[in-house]
């Protein structure tokens, strides 16, 4: 039994650990999961509070993980192993029958399971959870009382500290349908799913919800975007498809893509967000971008309505039509303009999937993405070295990070897990063999 004991304590905790690191690295992503949920089976989503209540998951599950795998607090952790994963399986089985949700999300966007798949992983879980639960009162304890509580707040603080930074800068490890890599040029009918778009507005306490051709007056408060799909299926699309949009709503993303010059696409898919600082920063960029020794195109890619994302760049256009120079507002096409930046479309969740910084830059050419920035981190300097760069390596590099880093940051968890470990059992053994030599 003790053999079983232990077999069971590793695959539990590692299956935690690796989740909640997974799912911690992109929190953005993890949010738009919950949110997604939510809104199958509760109606509704969580909003903004999502991207909390993910951090906050993503800790319970590493730290579970951690405190499974090295015995501490074992009777309690053991219950929320427990509890965690007969909630995982009960949502995995409604959602395998009735289909609302496709992909589970268990681990984050680098292993995608379909719910039966996932339902099945959570009946081992579940039992494997339960026989250690059983056998909580055979644990022995590998550290004192503040021993345990600091190594506890050593987990909790890094794994949070790490969905922070993902939120604040860029995911460490970017393995979304438009990672580094991909050629957004080379057709996939597997990912043909397109999703309506709707705007949620309140008034008086009411919500409601509107299309993007049918909006409220200015007396309405905008409330939230949700993007559902209304052609193909997610379950059955290996990637997302990637379509952008003219202010008219025709398909402009062969036209966009084919342009022989790089191109800088800045993702906005939250106003409230946006400062006049970023604005700001856009501007210039665009007019660095639009020199003969630095030449690329420049795109502010929205998932705003054209009203919204018009009103949020007028400060541009107030200061283009001030320094007569263009009009903001002119398409990319007319060639006798000469344009700080070209405003195209796309649905919310391509957009947030694009890019999870609001704000942040990604580097195109030859329709390959090759590097993305935070609206933080991206400068007119690192943008201009990345152009002069062979495109090539620079998109080999981004995806290798990626991968380095994962595989890097989980052997390196487990392992100093394990180790941690095997330390404060042998520390504890002779601390208590200690005291009960001097008593």
């Amino acid at each position: 039994m003790k053999s079983v004991r232990f077999i069971a304590r590793y695959i539990v905790g590692i299956v935690f650990i690796v989740s909640g690191f997974l799912k911690a690295v992109d929190p953005v992503g993890t949010a738009l999961k919950v949110n997604e949920y939510a809104q199958a089976y509760l109606g509704t989503g969580f909003g903004s509070y999502a991207t909390w209540i993910a951090v906050a998951l993503c800790a319970v599950e590493f730290l579970t993980g951690v405190c499974v795998l090295k015995v501490i607090k074992f009777r309690f952790f053991s219950l929320i192993a427990l509890l965690l994963s007969l909630f995982f399986l009960v949502v995995t089985f409604v959602s395998a029958i009735t289909g609302k949700v496709s992909d589970c999300g268990c681990f984050g966007e680098v292993i995608k399971l379909e719910p039966w798949p996932s339902f099945f992983k959570n009946v081992v879980l579940s039992a494997l959870a339960l026989f250690l639960y059983l056998n909580r009162k055979k644990a022995r304890p590998i550290a004192n009382r503040f021993w345990e509580i600091a190594y506890i707040f050593a987990y909790t603080v890094a794994i949070v500290a790490l969905s922070v930074y993902a939120l604040k800068r860029l995911p460490p490890a970017d393995l979304t349908d438009f990672r580094p890599g991909r050629d957004l040029m080379v057709s996939d009918t597997t990912a043909l799913v397109k999703y309506k778009t709707e705007i949620l507005y309140s008034k008086n306490g009411k919500v409601q919800k509107f299309d993007l051709k049918h909006l409220p007056d200015s007396t309405w408060k905008y409330e939230k975007t949700i993007s559902t799909v209304i052609e193909g299926s997610e379950k059955y699309a290996k990637r997302m498809s990637f379509m952008l949009k003219d202010a008219a709503g025709e398909d402009v993303t062969k036209s966009v893509l084919s342009l022989p010059n790089p191109i800088v696409m800045v993702s906005v898919y939250d106003a409230s967000t946006i400062t006049e600082e970023d604005l700001s920063k856009l501007k210039n960029l665009a007019d660095s971008l639009d020199t003969e020794l630095h030449k690329a195109e420049v795109f502010l890619v929205s998932a705003l309505t054209e009203e919204q994302t018009l009103a949020l760049v007028k400060p541009i256009a107030d200061a283009v039509e001030h320094e007569k120079l263009s009009d903001i507002y002119a398409t990319h096409y007319d060639e006798s303009k000469v344009l700080p930046f070209d405003i195209v479309y796309s649905d919310y969740k391509t957009v947030i999937t694009f890019n999870r910084s609001n704000g942040g830059a990604t580097y195109i050419k030859n329709g390959q993405i090759l590097r993305k920035w935070s609206a933080s981190a991206y400068s007119n300097k690192k943008i201009i070295k990345a152009l002069s760069e062979d495109y090539t390596l620079v998109a080999v590099r981004s995806a290798a990070a990626s991968r380095i880093f994962l595989i890097v940051s989980l052997i390196v968890i487990i392992l100093l897990v394990i180790i941690l470990r095997v330390i404060s059992k042998l520390l504890y053994k002779a601390v208590v063999n200690l005291e009960e030599i001097t008593e």
